[in-house]
């Protein structure tokens, strides 16, 4: 199977992938972003999905690769985004492409995120630490205490990532499902290999994606937690669907307004979920040494907690926000 740039220009022929995936880049060593995803109008809808979930896949062996050769928090955020990615793909594509092979892809790549993301929390809190309380408390010992302890854990957690990554299962996961994309083992439906058949899909499903963030962000600045991160998730699931179809409409840079416009208010929603995320993590310090942290745990817990607060009139001006975005696939 050719993948990447190797499998553009190639024809498509049935059974194989489309001669499209992805724009191609330099190779790094380093953290790798998605790259855009590039489509064309004669593109099926079995053939768009096939380039999305490729995109995924080199996103995350390219961030895999280098998180092996260098312990850089970035290479973790990057596989945490390509799974997201994945998921989010598979699921935005189920009306049309079904059957076990999706349905284990999309459980093997929750399973490898859910360690990953261990990791990932340890970096984003040692970063939260450094970034704000520590100029404020940097005398204090049960300070450095608590810093001690996050390195401690972040530590373990890296030592997990790794070895998840080195598991046969996870090793499987991508030849197993880069093989499942090449037979395209999948039910299609009907119309899912129409030529030109993905922009009508990409229509009806970035509508109904942008339908989901408006309901879900209804009186967000007076949401509960966990509907807040609905409506995270939600605005998340609609940048991605954005970012997939974007290239199939000439409106390039209302498409690109649209999708940054997403990820900035997805990202002004962190200041709520900061407390959501810091308070298991210093719950877990707090039991297992010995108290010697409480002091700075509390103030720790205090400042974010004010932080949250603070956030509330962002939320109010991105409800505001989302109300005028204007969709680009119209």
């Amino acid at each position: 199977m050719k993948r990447s740039a190797e499998a553009r220009e190639s024809p498509a022929a049935e059974g194989s992938a489309p001669r499209r995936d992805v724009v191609a880049g330099p190779a790094s060593a380093g953290p790798q972003k998605a790259r855009p995803v590039k489509l064309a109008p004669e593109d099926s809808t079995e053939d768009a999905a096939i380039c999305v979930f490729l995109s995924a896949l080199d996103q995350f062996e390219a961030n895999a690769r280098a998180l092996r050769a260098q312990e850089d928090p970035e290479c973790v955020h990057q596989m945490r985004v390509a799974l997201r990615r994945l998921r989010a793909a598979i699921g935005l594509f189920r009306n049309a492409l079904s059957g076990p092979a999706l349905d284990a892809a999309r459980e093997r790549a929750k399973a490898i995120a859910s360690v990953l993301g261990a990791a990932r929390d340890w970096d984003v809190f040692r970063e939260m630490l450094e970034a704000g309380p520590r100029a404020a408390f940097e005398q204090e010992p049960s300070f450095f205490a608590l810093l001690d302890a996050v390195a401690s854990r972040r530590a373990t957690a890296y030592a997990q990532a790794r070895a998840k990554l080195d598991e046969t299962q996870a090793v499987q996961f991508v030849a197993e499902f880069r093989a499942a994309i090449e037979l395209r083992d999948w039910n299609a439906a009907a119309d899912a290999r129409d030529e030109g058949s993905a922009k009508g899909f990409a229509q009806a499903a970035l509508t109904r994606l942008r339908k989901r963030v408006m309901k879900k962000s209804r009186g967000l600045a007076d949401l509960s937690p966990e509907d807040r991160h609905q409506a995270r998730i939600a605005l998340k699931k609609a940048r991605y669907g954005a970012e997939f179809f974007q290239s199939l409409f000439p409106h390039r840079r209302g498409a690109r307004r649209f999708s940054r416009a997403l990820a900035e208010l997805q990202d002004g929603l962190g200041a709520f979920n900061d407390m959501e995320t810091v308070t298991p993590l210093l719950d877990e310090i707090d039991a297992g040494d010995g108290g010697v942290t409480m002091r700075a745990s509390a103030f720790v817990r205090g400042w974010f907690a004010h932080a949250a607060r603070a956030g509330v009139e962002h939320a109010r001006e991105s409800e505001k926000r989302l109300k005028e975005l204007a969709p680009f696939w119209s």
